[in-house]
């Protein structure tokens, strides 16, 4: 999974190493977004050819159909926070049951910042000794 920022937007980028390919996710759908995905793909094969199975700088780049999509202009990083989280299951994702993300936005904002903040205290608490 690679968060790319294109055009002062962020995107998301998913390697499929079984099948060679790039599945594309954007909440904002614009032509545009697309420019620089080889690009970035391109400096993902340069940083770390060691680990990357082949070339993949060729494999096609799919792009998912049927994503929840933002409503404004601001929301694109959460966007892919919650593509990449819907994403990590093994099972293929029913995008039909997400499209109400734009409209969860102040909860699901609050989500992330409980999350943070529980996991800035665990950590706290581990490193003076306490147990959790």
């Amino acid at each position: 999974m690679i968060p790319c920022h294109v055009a002062s937007h962020w995107v998301l980028l998913v390697g499929n190493l079984k099948g060679k390919y790039w599945d594309f996710y954007n909440s904002l759908p614009n032509p545009m977004h697309r420019s620089s995905l080889r690009e970035n793909i391109r400096f993902l094969h340069e940083d770390r050819a060691e680990v990357l199975p082949g070339d993949i700088i060729d494999w096609p780049i799919h792009t998912v159909e049927g994503l929840p999509t933002q409503d404004n202009g601001n929301d694109c990083g959460i966007f892919v926070m919650k593509y990449m989280e819907a994403s990590l299951g093994k099972d293929r994702v029913d995008w039909t049951r997400h499209t109400s993300w734009a409209k969860e936005m102040p909860r699901i904002r609050a989500e992330i910042v409980a999350t943070l903040l529980q996991t800035f205290q665990t950590s706290l608490l581990t490193e003076n000794g306490f147990c959790v």
